[in-house]
């Protein structure tokens, strides 16, 4: 980085080789690059360590400011912000926490500018310039990191299939998926009323003609589309494809697989740690029996059953999407038995057929919407809710489903939170 300011300085600096103030242009550009990097206006003891002296007792005014570029991004005020926000003005303390949430970034010359200003003064300018910062593109990328991590979606980086019983997979399919997922996270969150709920309980997929041949009804296409199917048949990230193709083997289904996500990312109960491994394995069972008769069997003692009773029915939802993801109605024959009875962590009893019901479920329950909640803030602010006081979780789940669910909302009243700083 040093290097490249350094070798593009009067472009940075925005001055000419033969500018009489060259020395004094390219000295106020240190200043401004410090104080960026430190996230608010230098005190006068920063400003002659940092730029000052850099100048002094450099060769050229190249070297300077390599030399100040180094020390800037090696010092704890750049490395270690939230150490550095106690010394800080409140607003600017506020205004660098909103940047690091949000974007994990410094603050943009207009949240500056604001800032400089003492356009905080009233509390709601905090939201109104949180909410300008959501939708920013550096907010979507980062939200698409949450969905990254929320949809274990680096399982699918090396699957591969059995090329006799699935001929249609490739690494072009996969890839088509992938973008068809990309556009469906985009088009939920970021259009429309911004629901949480539309994520699990869309009945539609971005398809191409490649993919509409595969999931659809064959038409060719320009491009993706958006294609509205049976509801029984999808129900948004839950039977999203690219996410039934990686939780499952390369010959089969993988009900415990996709019921462990189910259940620790969608309906967001917790699971504790198996109390022995046991390893799947086809060839130990009779080829006639079900996916769901071969877990059932694998996993019907009682030290099993402690998680497997929410697994199993969550994963059987599912059996009506081969490793493929692609709806099927039978298996070896047999009509596929997606039924089953969930017990919640409450004791509640609740009948599911099929991932409709799961979706529903889902999309209703206060844990599942407390578990995304927590979630989100922790891959935002990268500190549990606790650290900002005890009724901070409560707070926000409050207020998401006051706003309807509303994802982007969500964000705006996360970032706020952590503007406000950690309670002892």
């Amino acid at each position: 980085t040093a290097d490249y300011i350094a070798n593009h300085l009067d472009e940075l600096a925005r001055v000419k080789k033969d500018d009489p103030e060259r020395a004094k242009k390219i000295g106020e550009f240190g200043v401004a690059f410090t104080s960026r990097a430190f996230r608010r206006p230098l005190t006068e003891e920063e400003r002659v360590y940092f730029v000052d002296r850099r100048f002094q007792e450099a060769d050229s005014l190249e070297m300077a400011v390599r030399r100040l570029v180094l020390l800037t991004l090696t010092s704890p005020r750049f490395l270690y912000p939230d150490s550095s926000f106690e010394s800080m003005d409140g607003s600017w303390a506020k205004s660098a926490s909103l940047a690091l949430t949000l974007w994990d970034s410094v603050p943009d010359a207009e949240l500056i500018k604001r800032t400089q200003s003492n356009r905080f003064k009233d509390p709601k300018k905090w939201e109104e310039e949180a909410r300008r910062m959501v939708w920013d593109r550096r907010t979507r990328d980062k939200l698409n990191g949450f969905f990254h991590h929320w949809l274990e979606l680096d399982r699918a980086y090396e699957i591969s299939k059995d090329s006799k019983l699935f001929p249609d997979f490739s690494p072009e399919v996969m890839a088509d998926l992938r973008t068809s997922l990309d556009l469906f996270l985009e088009q939920a969150i970021w259009t429309g009323s911004s629901d949480y709920r539309q994520l699990i309980l869309a009945d539609s997929l971005f398809l191409n003609s490649r993919l509409s041949k595969i999931y659809g009804d064959g038409k060719d296409q320009k491009g993706f589309q958006k294609v509205s199917l049976p509801p029984q048949n999808r129900a948004g990230v839950i039977t999203h494809p690219y996410l039934l193709t990686s939780f499952a083997y390369h010959d089969n289904t993988s009900p415990i697989h996709r019921g462990v996500f189910l259940t620790r990312n969608i309906v967001g109960i917790a699971l504790k740690p198996p109390p022995e491994a046991i390893e799947f394995k086809d060839s130990d069972f009779d080829p006639t029996l079900t996916m769901r008769e071969k877990v059932t069997e694998l996993t019907r003692s009682k030290a099993c059953m402690a998680c497997h009773s929410m697994i199993n029915p969550l994963g059987f939802s599912l059996e009506t999407f081969d490793a493929m993801g692609r709806f099927r109605q039978k298996e070896l024959n047999k009509t596929i038995n997606d039924d089953s009875e969930l017990k919640t962590d409450d004791g509640t009893k609740i009948q599911i057929k099929g991932p409709r019901d799961v979706a529903e479920f889902a999309a209703n329950s206060p844990t599942a919407h407390r578990a995304f909640v927590r979630q989100l803030f922790h891959h935002f602010v990268k500190q549990p809710t606790a650290a900002y006081g005890p009724n901070t979780l409560d707070d926000l789940q409050k207020h998401f489903t006051e706003t309807n669910f509303n994802v982007s909302e969500l964000l705006v009243r996360i970032a706020t939170t952590a503007a406000q700083g950690k309670q002892p």
